[in-house]
């Protein structure tokens, strides 16, 4: 059976494109910049302080800044996004990078990463508490960074340092079948807590038809049966995939007859457009699919919503050039 690659990168203010970057957030409620986010480069950091009465909501100098996604209750373990959900049908996970600035304490040689983003596959506080990366407790007396060869993983403490806070790294590579994705944040209750960071995960999943319509997970996939029923749901809004491209054109028309979508038949190689035309499909999503045919079902009836899908399409893929200069 034939696999797809997938690559999945979230960035929660930084980006992997800058090898280090001062990027932080000044949590120290004496200080005159209390609230204030710097270096942002990518995405919004994540900023919790529960104090509505001192702090209302909006006050934060880095929700003014429009730098933060302040959240006003604590969490054990925060789930950030739904990275894929295929139901029915099962991803190997094959590679994990993940890097976090955070205020939030680190605990042990290798014990607790609080404040650092992980992906998990339950949003169960215990579960995400002992991660699937961290099975145990490193009791070697070992230098930073640290490699388990059981685990294959090396995690970095401070590579480089940040003018407030700590800079965690992860890098896994390896095998584990899951159908779930999440990215999480282990935060365990703590309030006044700040972190921030860049999140990448490569895996495959079975050739299958794809559904190519950005979506989102609680709002657009979770409430409808027939949606989960008949195709996965991925953060790329691509790598969705079903059993049957004829049972996801029928649903979408349903449901989603005033929306732009594609639908992939890998058994024919064609890609379906509706309220598309193949000048709104990207190159990158050629270069991806590689069809050998395109058949407009129904042409966009407003260019603005052909736009808004390739947009978001966009967005959710994009590839930033490295960069040569660090913040």
């Amino acid at each position: 059976m034939p696999f797809n690659s997938a690559y999945i990168t979230i960035r929660i203010g930084i980006s992997q494109a800058y090898q280090t970057i001062n990027a932080y957030c000044q949590n120290n409620t004496s200080a005159p910049d209390y609230g204030k986010c710097y270096n942002i480069v990518d995405g919004k950091a994540v900023f919790v302080q529960a104090d509505t009465a001192t702090y209302p909501v909006g006050s934060l100098p880095c929700e003014v800044d429009n730098k933060c996604e302040r959240y006003t209750a604590t969490a054990g373990v925060r789930v950030l996004n739904t990275l894929f959900n295929y139901s029915g049908k099962q991803a190997v996970v094959q590679y994990v990078y993940s890097r976090s600035h955070s205020n939030l304490p680190f605990t042990g040689n290798i014990g607790y990463w609080r404040g650092h983003i992980f992906p998990a596959f339950t949003t169960d506080f215990t579960a995400n508490a002992y991660s699937w990366l961290f099975p145990a407790f490193n009791y070697e007396n070992l230098p930073w960074p640290i490699y388990d060869p059981v685990g294959n993983w090396k995690a970095y403490y401070n590579p480089y340092t940040i003018s407030v806070g700590r800079v965690f790294i992860l890098r896994w590579q390896g095998s584990i079948l899951t159908s779930v994705l999440y990215l999480t944040s282990f935060e365990e209750f703590n309030n006044n807590a700040w972190y921030l960071g860049d999140f990448s995960v490569v895996y495959a999943y079975e050739s299958s038809p794809l559904a190519i319509i950005p979506l989102d997970y609680y709002r657009d996939y979770m409430p409808y049966q027939e949606v989960r029923n008949v195709f996965g749901y991925a953060v790329t809004g691509i790598d969705q995939p079903g059993w049957n491209a004829d049972d996801i054109i029928r649903v979408l028309r349903e449901l989603f007859p005033d929306r732009a979508w594609a639908v992939f038949d890998d058994r024919q190689y064609m890609l379906y457009l509706y309220n598309l035309t193949p000048d709104y499909v990207p190159e990158w999503l050629i270069d991806k699919l590689s069809p050998t045919a395109m058949k407009v079902l129904k042409a966009p009836s407003d260019a603005l919503i052909a736009r808004a899908w390739l947009d978001e399409l966009s967005r959710r893929n994009i590839k930033i050039p490295a960069q040569t200069e660090s913040l």
